[in-house]
């Protein structure tokens, strides 16, 4: 799923800080998001996708 949200994430030109502001996170969760060593909660998950603009389901794919 991290490494989803890292390829999302970069494919809106968007840094992990600009995008953790997005969200609402700490840009070194993101950093954690995206490395696989944190398990965000499914209302951040819901946030990520959102700030992505795709479905949860995407983040996983």
């Amino acid at each position: 799923m991290g490494i989803n949200v890292r390829r999302l994430r970069k494919s809106k030109g968007l840094s992990q800080r600009e995008f953790g502001m997005m969200v609402g996170v700490d840009y070194s969760y993101i950093s954690h998001i995206e490395n696989g060593t944190a398990n965000p909660s499914v209302d951040l998950l819901s946030k990520i996708a959102e700030g992505l603009d795709v479905e949860v389901s995407d983040l996983f794919l």
